[in-house]
């Protein structure tokens, strides 16, 4: 038997499913656990022996109380995860191992928590950090990244850990060695051995796509020798997926390569994990959902790669037997150890390019599929037949074209009408080989391309393949409009449509000829569209509808319309109608006919004298007159109207507003003397009755129980009897007429007169009488007399029949003493007001008893579960008398004074409703016909564990795909919380977390509601949920707008994009592309305009932008190509003249730089007096010699360059020169000196200085400054030094 122990740090999860033929049947192996001995060590043991069982061990817990569970044989492989295989299979020398590629789901096994007895042959639980294993026994620490999954097949058995974890490997068989393992592409596995050449450690992590493959970087071993991993080690590792806070560990397992970026480097080789508790710093990544079946998509891709895999089995086992046989020993070479890093990578990489081989050898073959064949082309339909690629050339890769996937590609529509190929959009994706598209456009051109998947593999796209759809009928025109109406026609128009194709030859109109039956009938049929029908009836509706015509037929009918003809003048209405009635304000309404359009309103107030009055002139069928006077009479008449004139005046009708409610009467008062069972009130009518009479008045009274009526009349007074003696009355009046009822009027308070007392009731026994004394208790009488009583007198009646005053005073209670025990006692109670004594109650006989019984014993307590218990105690010595009740307290704290929990005759009392987990203490007395004895002594106990309780105060924000959750640790109940399990709906599952209260939910869809509930887990069970929290996740980013260029110039661009409107606040950001190939940004801001300046001419640029808002950046837009123009020549100086003459003279001006490759001309115009410049030369020359000017005459001249463009764009003409002005020589002969002086100045024109002289001029100022300055201070230091 060989042996495998593997410890995994706490919240490490390792689940399975047993695979079969049939893919919806799953079965568990049976997994014997239990929880480790020691508190402070939350690790996971598992034996694996050869058969492929697991055996007891005496440590399995993964923190949260559930098991682990084991995976059957790789025999059936039809079941493959839908997720990618992140996992690396490993393969050691001293187990039965073979490589599978499987991702298991998580599952947790409910009845896991049972315990098992300790077996000798498994290996004892994990030892603490920095001791070693028992005696012959070595050790490999395998290390798992995080997202990741480690999976060791021990006999027909497959074990999953997924990271982070570190797998602890004991080997009982001898010192393990180095060899060759197989792991996925994209992975490697890096092998630590110790200066003897046993494997110590292995690190499974992706390939560093910035590490060269077998690159090493010096770490130390664990005693102390130089040792070389591969830089992924420190990268990969200890370093959380995107997104995740680091997995940390505190108690130094590796403190060092948390946090580390991707080129540091770990000097010390990492000690393993050890296995007591874990401290986690940040939330987690969340855990795989648990997967219940496979995609058929899955399946087929797991049959490629077997494929693929078969034909590198027998290379591989025989690697495997030469490490077996020889294990590599690590070598020095000159302290490198480099040598044993390459051979241990040579196996891994050489598979890997095999099957990358294969891979580019089927994609090859899926890109070499046909053009699809396109029939039956309709004008909103066509078919479409795919051909799969050829798979007869390669039987070696046993591929059905079953398992082909085929992608359409379409373009067309308004973009391909041309016939030019326009955006590409995918219409269908699946296996089917013949399709039929439909919605298509008539007329149109449309562009189809496909292209063949298998698995994961994808073919490049075929040619396009182009397509017209056929002409059809024209598309359903709308309704007709009314342009303009008389008594006999109707002028109608509408709008163009569709053609589809074919030319519209015709539109037919249609109408109902007045009837409105549903029966049409045709009207015109042409060309035009517009028609005026004609010969029609005044007054009169018709009905009228719309189709288009062309070659291939009729289109649909439009919706039908109704118009109607003018008419005449509308008769006489009605006379208008009362509606509602109110105080001030009447609502008059009247009926609409046929002919009518507008109504006309009229009112007249006879007290006014102003006559009918227009109140309302519209289309409205009613009508409110306000700002009336109440209880009035009004007169209303109306009048009629449409576009023919106005009708006649309705006969006039009269309305009435309605009366206000009266005033408040006067507060009601007390007439004569009140009585104590009676007393007389009056009252005086209201100042304002509303405008009509006093029907009734209503007479209130409040005894305390709330107002009652008890008068209804026209009478102002009346007699209030039948009352209590001294008792407070509030009286309240109010009126009432044909407008309504009153407000109440201000309450009068009367008070009736007092009397003496009533009786009191007999006396009751406070408690039980004592042997001496005893306690006796009174109530106040039913009736006081309408006064307050003031004492008590209690007189008892002896046994020898005296009588003797008790108790004389206000209180409702007394103690009676010197009692004697076991006599008949007689007691009577009366009251005392400041009117007078009542009589004397009923009398109380009383027998005095005998002694309280003894303190019982302490009671017995015994918990039946952690919220109930049963309390029992035995009967105490009575003393003489029979134990009548007792009474039990209860103490939940020691901090806390006793409470009463029961009272009554029985020996038990059953305790409900305790708190688990809790320290409770009891104590009981007993009491008799004499009295309550004293109480027994305390008996505690403490209540056992449950599970906990609810979660609350949950805390959430989210994001477009993520929630982030914070709760409050609920209460334990004895027992500490191991987990929380959080479900956010029906459609998903269940997430099971560590006892950290915070995680973070992702992956889900933006703008959705989720409905949140957590409930905690620990050693006992599983709480109840929270309550449900609604959250609903945030929208995604802001797709980009188009961009476009507004102005164009040689050097700017000016850019435009969006509709200038910004609702939302966005912010847009525009990049512009280098040569390189990258971007940066040249506008960042949320205006819609902006001009990029300091551009080249001529030079074409590229630009993106996106858009950004609360919920993050949007994606960028398409590359934009914009183009600067050419610019035109720089303005020349102004030209020189030399050689002056009579009539002739030489003008010079400087040469223009030469732009690119076109060539420079200049044109030279002259300009004489008032006259505008004309051209007098165009050359390449920069000098002309002018003639046949006039003698002593003013000229000016002015030059420009003319940029000629040899692309053919035409040339472009530079600014002109500032003019030149100069004067021909006079005729007449002066003197040479005067002369030539004269020319001089003529010819030395003013000359100023550039920007580059001025600059010059500035500097040597300073300069000279400086030096000046710099003199004078050395003058002054030397002075300052000699004295």
């Amino acid at each position: 038997m060989k042996l495998c122990t593997m410890e995994l740090e706490p919240g490490t999860r390792m689940s399975s499913k047993t695979a079969s033929s049939d893919e919806n049947q799953e079965t568990e192996p049976t997994v014997h656990a239990s929880a480790s001995a020691e508190p402070d060590k939350q690790c996971m043991s598992v034996t694996v022996t050869h058969n492929g069982h697991l055996s007891p061990t005496n440590g399995l817990s993964n923190g949260n109380g559930a098991a682990h569970e084991s995976v059957s044989p790789p025999s059936h492989r039809g079941q493959v995860p839908s997720e990618p295989r992140v996992g690396s299979p490993i393969a050691l020398t001293h187990l039965d191992h073979h490589n599978h590629h499987a991702h298991s789901p998580n599952r947790h096994s409910p009845n896991s928590r049972g315990s098992s007895p300790r077996n000798p042959n498994t290996s004892s639980p994990c030892p603490a950090h920095g001791q070693t294993p028992g005696q012959g026994q070595h050790v490999v620490h395998v290390h798992v990244n995080p997202g990741e999954t480690f999976s060791v097949r021990v006999g027909e058995q497959i074990q999953h850990i997924q990271g982070p974890a570190t797998v602890r490997m004991v080997s009982q068989n001898g010192p393990p060695m180095p060899m060759p393992m197989a792991v996925p592409p994209g992975h490697m596995v890096q092998q630590i051995v110790d200066e003897n050449g046993i494997l110590t450690h292995v690190i499974l992590s992706p390939h560093h796509p910035c590490q060269p493959h077998g690159m090493a970087s010096p770490l130390t071993g664990p005693n102390g020798a130089p040792q070389y991993y591969p830089t992924g080690y420190g990268t990969q590792y200890p370093t959380a997926p995107s997104g995740y806070t680091p997995h940390t560990h505190p108690h130094g397992g590796h403190p060092a390569m948390a946090g580390m970026t991707a080129t540091s480097v770990h000097h010390g080789t990492p000690p393993p994990i050890p296995c007591n508790s874990h401290t986690h710093t940040g939330p987690q990544g969340p855990p795989h959902p648990p997967q219940n079946h496979t995609t058929h998509g899955n399946e087929r891709k797991q049959r490629t790669v077997e494929r693929l895999q078969r034909r590198i089995n027998t290379r591989r086992k025989e690697t495997v037997h030469n490490a077996t046989s020889t294990p590599p020993r690590r070598k020095l070479v000159n302290g490198d150890p480099r040598r044993n890093a390459d051979t241990q990578s040579s196996s891994s990489s050489g598979d890997g390019q095999d099957i990358e081989d294969e891979r580019r050898a089927i994609q090859d073959l899926l890109t070499l599929m046909k053009t699809p064949k396109i029939s039956n082309v309709e004008s909103r339909s066509a078919l479409i037949e795919l051909i799969p690629p050829e798979c007869n050339t390669h039987p070696q890769w046993e591929i059905d074209p079953c398992e082909f996937r085929y992608e359409l590609l379409l373009s067309g529509g308004k973009e391909g009408r041309d016939g030019k190929e326009g955006k590409y959009k995918m219409v269908y994706s699946g296996d089917a080989t013949e399709i039929t598209l439909k919605d298509l456009k008539p007329a149109t051109d449309y562009h189809l391309r496909s292209c063949s998947l298998l698995d994961d593999l994808k073919g490049a796209l075929t040619n396009p393949v182009t397509f017209r759809t056929l002409v059809c009928e024209p598309d359903t025109p709308q309704a007709p409009k009314l342009s303009t109406k008389t008594k006999t026609s109707l002028q109608l128009k509408w709008n163009s449509v569709t053609d589809n194709g074919a030319k519209i030859s015709s539109y037919t109109l249609e109408y109902d000829q007045g009837k409105s039956n549903g029966r049409f009938v045709e009207v015109y049929n042409a060309l035009a569209r517009q028609y005026k029908v004609t010969k029609l009836g005044a007054s009169t509706a018709y009905t009228f509808r719309l189709a288009a015509n062309n070659s291939v037929g009729r289109s649909g009918y439009s919706e039908p319309v109704c118009f109607y003809t003018s008419g005449t003048a509308p008769s006489q209405p009605d006379p208008p109608m009362l509606s509602e009635q109110y105080v001030n304000l009447l609502v008059i309404s009247w009926i609409k006919r046929p002919n009518d359009d507008a109504f006309c309103l009229q009112m007249d107030d006879e007290l006014t004298g102003h006559g009918f009055v227009v109140i309302h002139n519209g289309p409205e069928l009613s009508s409110q007159v306000k700002n009336l006077r109440r209880n009035t009479e009004y007169k209303f008449r109306l009048c009629a109207k449409n576009d023919e004139g106005s009708s006649k005046w309705s006969d006039a009708v009269c309305y009435k507003t309605l009366p206000d409610k009266p005033g408040t009467p006067s507060r009601p008062q007390v007439k004569g003397k009140t009585h104590s069972t009676s007393f007389r009130v009056v009252w005086d009518s209201p100042k304002d009755t509303g405008g009509c009479d006093i029907t009734k008045y209503i007479l209130e009274i409040d005894e305390g129980k709330g107002f009652e009526t008890v008068y209804e009349g026209v009478e102002r007074e009346h007699t209030c009897d039948h009352l209590l003696p001294g008792h407070v009355y509030r009286l309240r009046v109010s009126c009432a007429s044909v407008g309504g009822l009153s407000g109440w009027s201000d309450a009068c308070s009367v008070t009736t007169q007092s009397v003496a007392p009533g009786c009191c009731q007999s006396p009751k026994l406070q408690g039980k009488p004592k042997a001496t004394y005893l306690h006796l208790r009174w109530a106040y009488p039913d009736y006081d007399g309408g006064s307050l009583v003031t004492d008590f007198e209690v007189q008892m009646v002896q046994p020898d029949n005296s009588m003797r005053e008790v108790y004389r005073g206000p209180d409702l209670d007394c103690v009676v003493a010197g009692l004697m025990p076991g006599r008949s006692y007689l007691f009577q109670v009366r009251a005392t007001n400041k009117a007078g004594t009542g009589g004397w109650s009923e009398p109380l006989e009383v027998i005095s008893g005998p002694g309280s019984p003894d303190a019982p014993k302490p009671p017995i307590v015994s918990c039946k579960s952690p919220q109930s218990a049963i309390v029992c105690w035995e009967e105490p010595v009575n003393n003489g008398a029979t134990v009548t009740e007792y009474r039990l307290e209860w103490q939940h704290r020691p901090e806390t004074d006793f409470v009463q929990l029961y009272i009554g005759a029985a020996l038990n009392h059953d305790v409900r409703g305790l708190t688990p987990a809790t320290l409770y203490s009891f104590r009981v007395q007993a009491s008799n016909s004499a009295g309550t004895g004293p109480f027994s002594q305390n008996c505690s106990c403490v209540t056992p564990p449950s599970s906990p309780g609810p979660v609350v105060a949950i805390k959430v924000s989210s994001t477009a795909s993520t929630i982030s959750l914070t709760w409050r640790e609920p209460c334990c109940n004895g027992s500490e919380i191991a987990s929380y399990n959080i479900d956010i709906g029906e459609r998903h599952h269940l997430i099971t977390t560590d006892s950290a209260t915070e995680y973070t939910i992702i992956d889900l869809l933006p703008e959705t509601v989720y409905r949140v509930r957590i409930q905690a887990v620990n050693g006992i069970g599983v709480g109840q949920f929270s309550q449900p929290v609604k959250v609903v996740t945030r929208a995604l980013p802001p797709n980009p707008p188009k961009l476009e260029c507004v102005t164009c110039g040689p050097n700017s661009l000016k850019l435009k994009w969006g509709d200038g409107k910004n609702p939302d606040l966005l912010e847009y950001t525009l990049e512009m592309a280098r040569e390189e190939g990258s971007s940066y940004p040249v506008y960042q801001g949320t205006s819609h305009i902006h001009k990029v300046n300091r551009l080249a001419e001529l030079t074409t640029y590229n630009f993106q932008i996106f858009a950004s808002n609360d919920a993050g950046d949007g994606p960028y837009s398409s590359v934009y190509t914009f183009q600067t123009t050419k610019a035109p020549p720089p303005a020349i100086k102004a030209p020189k003249i030399t050689d002056l003459a009579l009539r002739s003279c030489r003008v010079e001006w400087q040469p223009c730089k030469p732009m690119g490759g076109d060539s420079i001309v200049y044109i030279l115009q002259l300009q004489h007096k008032d006259q505008e410049n004309r051209q007098i030369y165009k050359g390449t020359d920069t000098s002309y010699r002018l003639g046949e000017l006039n003698p002593k005459t003013c000229y000016q001249v002015r030059v420009c360059a003319v940029r000629q463009c040899t692309d053919g764009t035409g040339d472009l003409t530079g600014a002109f020169s500032p003019g030149t002005a100069f004067t021909t020589l006079d005729p007449e002969p002066v003197n040479e000196a005067i002369t030539k002086s004269a020319e001089k100045r003529i010819l030395i024109a003013p000359k100023q200085l550039t920007d580059q002289q001025w600059a010059m001029i500035i500097l040597l100022g300073f300069a000279a400054f400086a030096i000046i300055v710099a003199m004078l201070a050395n003058k002054i230091l030397s002075y300052t030094k000699q004295s």
